[in-house]
């Protein structure tokens, strides 16, 4: 007869009869384990083989002649995962009977605890941490019997992972075991069946991220365009004309040479009165510096108006042209009548932004900025009207932001007006030129809502000064309203000196006021102080309303503010002026001193306000004066 044989691994357990015993591997086994042996029986044989791979897939083939004998022997069913011995059972071959009712398991489900032990028979609870247990609940055995031999069913189960976590799984993962189906031809009673799908995923240790929204603030805010316009030192070449001229150069810089040769690079156009002066050290306006003008029998000026825009270049001619400042104004107010030929380019982007536009007025530059314009067009003609004011419009609404201006540390008051001309704590191009007695304001003392322009001119009110921009550069000038007391004023040297043969006389206003002599000046916070402003040589006993501010922190407001209210007091005119606007004086501007000498009278007076007015090729400037009879 043929013979197979079985080879184990494992010798038996208990010795004849020959049990065969499947158990768990020695060694975790990743291929598939093969079995062959031989079995001699009384009176039978037995031949076959069995093939077991991992995942549990088995199949069994052979063939039994079996005569009425007693069969025991003992079975091991390995799942890949770690699970007690449930019992030993030692059964005789006999026919068996099918069995109808369910088998009575030794073990049943344990009731699941509520704590975090772990217990070795009962339902494990979810974890909510990434310990892995090695057991799990086995399912309840449906029939204990002993089971022919038979071709095993394929499992459709995929290979799974040999441990996973406690809790039940319910997505993800993928169980080796499927439940077994029950095999109807034959009587069968398995003591073990396949543990059910875990339908509960592995608690993972991250979960998805949430969108983290953070607010970020910058302190730049949006740059502005800054439009520098040249100007040259040079001007156009020209051929020399006949005459002697200095080869060598002086050592230093002479108003003229003491030479008795006479170089003229044009003719003589008027009288021959020759007029020496030094254009080369001759102080600019407002130096504190004497200016005088000569006088002459024929003033002779050569007047020029220019207008560029400086973004684009393009040249404008003017028809006419005007502009004006006060000492109540921070900036210039000017317009101009242009040809119909200079539509397209004044209107371009004039009414998003300020245009930025560079005024010469007989060789003085001025930066100006174009804020409207329109247009008159008739037969045969047309004619552009524009007007805007300074550069330093665009510290005001609607083009500068309002804010909220706030000091938390101690700073004195230029510090205060350089804190005014920031945007998130950085400077925004513009500087202030302080000319006042400074002094210190505690923190928390000033708040104040407004524009940049707004806030400068509410901390330059605490001293009653004015604010005037510069004619080029983004730089405010911060001046005392009254650089001295009117009752000093012949004290002081007058910034320009105008002959009457150099001015026409275009009105003079008596004005008078409440001669006040005393007034109080107090600050409206726990810092402020309180003082007093007397004019000396006076008893004291025409006080004026008192005047309050939040800034009046220091002796030193206190007097400034003071001085200026009782300046304005009195017996006064206002002295008008008109003028050419000659190379030696400019545009004078206002809170200049001037003297004006018409004869025997003499008049000495601030400049409170300035308009130049050009109708080509007559171009004047009016000042007005503010003169006090008793100074």
């Amino acid at each position: 007869m043929a013979v197979d044989d079985l080879i184990f691994r494992k010798p038996p357990l208990d010795g004849p009869p020959n049990v065969l015993v499947f158990g768990e591997p020695e060694e975790p086994s990743s291929g598939a384990a093969y079995a062959f042996g031989r079995i001699p029986l009384p009176g039978f044989f037995v031949s076959g083989g069995v093939t077991a791979t991992m995942p549990p897939l088995a199949t069994a083939t052979g063939r039994i002649p079996l005569p009425v004998f007693m069969v025991g022997g003992l079975a091991k069913y390995a799942s890949a995962a770690r699970r007690p011995l449930m019992g030993k059972v030692a059964s005789g071959w006999q026919v068996a009977r099918q069995i109808e009712g369910g088998a009575v398991a030794k073990h049943q489900s344990a009731q699941r605890a509520r704590v975090g032990r772990v217990s070795v028979w009962q339902t494990a609870a979810p974890a909510s941490s990434s310990t892995a247990t090695a057991w799990q609940d086995a399912s309840r055995a449906r029939a204990a019997a002993a089971a022919r031999y038979q071709a095993a069913l394929q499992l459709e189960a995929g290979a799974g992972i040999r441990h996973q976590e406690a809790v039940r799984a319910r997505t993800a993962a993928a169980a080796r075991w499927q439940e077994a189906q029950r095999l109807a031809p034959a009587p069968v009673s398995v003591r073990y069946q396949q543990a059910e799908r875990l339908r509960r995923a592995v608690r993972a240790r991250w979960q998805e991220a949430r969108r983290m929204q953070a607010h970020h603030a910058d302190r730049f805010g949006p740059a502005l365009q800054l439009d520098v316009g040249s100007v040259s030192r040079w001007q156009a070449a020209m051929y020399p004309l006949p005459g002697r001229s200095v080869i060598v150069p002086p050592t230093e810089s002479p108003c003229y040479e003491p030479s008795t040769t006479l170089v003229f690079r044009e003719r003589q156009q008027h009288a021959t009165t020759l007029i020496f002066v030094c254009e080369r050290h001759r102080p600019p306006p407002g130096t504190g510096e004497t200016v005088v003008v000569p006088i002459l029998e024929v003033y002779t000026v050569q007047n020029s108006i220019s207008l560029v825009r400086l973004d684009g270049g393009e040249a404008l001619e003017a028809l006419a042209f005007s502009m004006s400042l006060d000492a109540s104004s921070w900036t210039w107010r000017w317009s101009a009548t242009l040809p119909a030929a200079a539509w397209p380019v004044i209107r371009r982007g004039i009414h998003a932004a300020p245009v930025d536009i560079l005024a010469t007025v007989n060789g003085v530059p001025y930066r100006l900025a174009a804020t409207d314009c329109s247009r008159d067009r008739r037969f045969a003609d047309g004619k552009v009207s524009v007007q805007g004011k300074g550069r330093a419009a665009a510290l005001d609404a609607p083009y500068a932001p309002i804010l909220n201006h706030t000091a938390a540390d101690t700073r004195s008051a230029a510090q205060l007006l350089d804190l005014a001309l920031t945007l998130n704590g950085v400077n925004i191009g513009w500087g202030i030129d302080f000319r006042l007695t400074d002094w210190a304001v505690p923190g928390g003392t000033w708040a104040f809502k407004g524009s940049h322009i707004g806030a400068v001119l509410d901390i330059a009110s605490a001293a009653g000064a004015i604010v005037q921009p510069h004619a080029t550069d983004a730089t405010l000038r911060v001046l005392p309203r009254y650089p001295a007391a009117p009752w000093y004023w012949s004290t002081l040297g007058p910034d320009f000196v105008l002959p009457a043969a150099a001015v026409e006389v275009e009105g003079i206003q008596p004005l008078t006021k409440p001669d006040y002599n005393r007034v109080f000046v107090a600050g409206t916070t726990k810092d402020g102080v309180m003082g007093q402003a007397t004019r000396s040589g006076t008893a004291g006993d025409s006080v004026a309303d008192m005047v309050t501010h939040p800034l009046i922190t220091h002796s030193d407001a206190v007097m400034q503010r003071g001085l200026s209210i009782l300046s304005d007091t009195g017996a006064q005119a206002n002295v008008s002026l008109s003028l050419q606007v000659r190379p030696e004086t400019g545009v004078i501007h206002p809170g200049s001193l001037v003297q004006y000498e018409e004869g025997a009278e003499t008049f000495l007076g601030l400049v409170r306000s300035v308009a130049v007015n050009w109708q080509r090729p007559v171009l004047r400037q009016s000042i007005t004066l503010e003169t006090h009879m008793q100074a």
